[in-house]
């Protein structure tokens, strides 16, 4: 339980080593969490941060559930308390028992199992990385119901990690252990993966690592001039109308890999796969151009399209390579992509009855394309694209 004196907080309870990393399991009263947590936003403009944004809806269900419900909280929130904050004696560990013990384990990287407790400075802060949308129901009941600062929460504290090391500690729960989804994780990875050279590495040994490099292909592609700048949506960023947001970022990343996985590709850089994938988006704005005008009132920039437009692009690249054209020019893929318009479907109108679309039609907000939804239906359409373009074989000299 947490005890706070003259400008020190102490939590006591089960200390342990865990493979050279402090930790400690036990209770703090509601209130002096509420003084005490943070939690580290992801800002967009800036890159900081790793988390998502609190959710207002579930912060006021968790307040519910204790308020109303008489709920309680079996499962500890995770805590960090950072190594700068050790480092700079603003929090210390005290040992109850057989602190040489506790000492070796620390050096050696191994493990250890005692109690004792942690001491931080009134102004120091606790870092939430699981667990925030339940902090926030604790901490808005107590601006209405004193009793609650007394409540006992579970914490499960890990203590000395610096920030990087943090956050991979939620990427983990939050993908792996939980498998709760969240449209931070690939961001969080890649972000990892910068200053994780081991990492970088079992990323490439399991296969995985397309997925920082589709990160760093959008955020070389949002430098460029052409049809995808402005059009991602940021973690953390609402939409708002007339923003020109088109797609959320992790799901266009996601759309790349069968870009990525092209052994034409596999070993470019970001910046040129980039000027590729421009340059086949700008041929097919010249082949149609009223969809990219109005992007939000069309669905060819949304995940539709962009799912299925890159699961043909590898083919796109063969026919354009064959007929010795550059992969960074627009021109070879318009011509590439020529019949594009052609696609052509029916669709039920405002009268009930079946009516053709076309051309720039078939690609509005509830037309044809819009139907294609999910995998498989997304899937069908790069299908239907597919048969409009031209066979690399067809210009191929023997």
């Amino acid at each position: 339980m947490a005890v706070q004196r003259a400008g020190v907080v102490r939590i006591s309870g089960a200390l342990c080593v865990q493979r050279g990393t402090p930790m400690l399991q036990g209770f703090a009263e509601a209130a002096t969490l509420s003084d005490h947590q943070a939690v580290d936003i992801f800002v967009a403009d800036t890159g900081d941060g790793y988390q998502r944004a609190p959710i207002t809806a579930r912060v006021r269900k968790a307040a519910q559930y204790y308020s109303d419900k008489g709920g309680r909280m079996p499962n500890p929130l995770l805590i960090n308390v950072r190594k700068a904050d050790l480092d700079n004696g603003q929090a210390v560990v005290v040992v109850d028992e057989g602190r040489a013990s506790y000492e070796n384990a620390l050096s050696e990287g191994s493990n250890w199992i005692g109690t004792g407790r942690i001491e931080f400075a009134d102004d120091m802060q606790l870092w939430i990385y699981d667990g925030q949308h339940r902090a926030g129901g604790l901490q808005q009941l107590l601006q209405e119901l004193d009793e609650f600062a007394y409540f006992p929460v579970p914490i499960s504290v890990t203590i000395g990690l610096d920030q990087g090391q943090e956050m991979r500690e939620f990427y983990e729960v939050n993908t792996n252990a939980a498998s709760v989804k969240t449209d931070l994780a690939w961001q969080l990875l890649t972000k990892m993966a910068e200053e994780d050279p081991e990492l970088r590495e079992m990323l490439a040994a399991e296969d995985r690592d397309w997925i920082t490099r589709a990160y760093a292909v959008v955020d070389e592609l949002e430098k460029l001039d052409g049809p995808w700048q402005g059009r991602f949506q940021e973690p953390n960023k609402r939409k708002v109308r007339g923003d020109g947001v088109t797609i959320p970022k992790p799901q266009f990343a996601r759309s790349l890999k069968p870009v990525l996985d092209m052994p034409t590709l596999k070993r470019a850089s970001a910046s040129d796969i980039a000027v590729v994938i421009n340059a086949y988006w700008s041929g097919i704005k010249r082949v149609m151009p009223e969809p990219f005008e109005q992007a939000s009132s069309y669905v060819i920039q949304k995940g539709n399209g962009a799912v299925a437009l890159h699961r043909v692009l590898p083919q796109v690249i063969e026919v354009v390579r064959s007929r010795g054209e550059r992969l960074g020019q627009p021109d070879g893929y318009a011509e590439v992509m020529r019949d594009l318009p052609t696609l052509e479907g029916e669709v039920v109108d405002n009268d009930g009855l079946l009516s053709n679309r076309t051309g720039a039609d078939y690609w509005a907000v509830g037309s044809v394309a819009s139907a294609f939804s999910g995998d498989a239906g997304r899937r069908r359409l790069s299908l239907l694209i597919q048969s409009r373009l031209p066979s690399a074989a067809d210009t191929l000299q023997l």
